[in-house]
């Protein structure tokens, strides 16, 4: 599982809104869970949410809605968002750092 990997969201309860989540947590860290963010299909809203394109959708990656999940529920990576690199670090800057 790596940085920036984005898989099916295993939640039946947030898939409709939020099909995908992407994985924040370094993939040097090897944990039982790990830190994710939902790409959902609403508008942006704040500076830390980021306008997404995967699979031809357009969503947004909502690093406000960050969470843990267990790392097992997560299978087959559907693509990742690697190229969205700077992106997502700046985000996580300004809502860590606020800047």
């Amino acid at each position: 599982m790596r940085q920036f990997e984005v898989y099916a969201n295993p939640s039946a309860t947030s898939a409709s809104f939020a099909p995908y989540v992407v994985v924040l947590q370094s993939h040097y860290i090897d944990l039982k869970s790990v830190v994710v963010a939902p790409l959902v299909s609403d508008k942006l809203s704040t500076s830390v949410e980021i306008a997404i394109r995967f699979r031809g959708e357009s969503l947004v990656l909502a690093l406000t809605e960050l969470g843990s999940i267990w790392a097992a529920s997560l299978r087959n990576p559907l693509g990742d968002l690697l190229t969205y690199d700077y992106e997502i670090h700046r985000a996580l800057d300004r809502l860590f750092k606020g800047f």
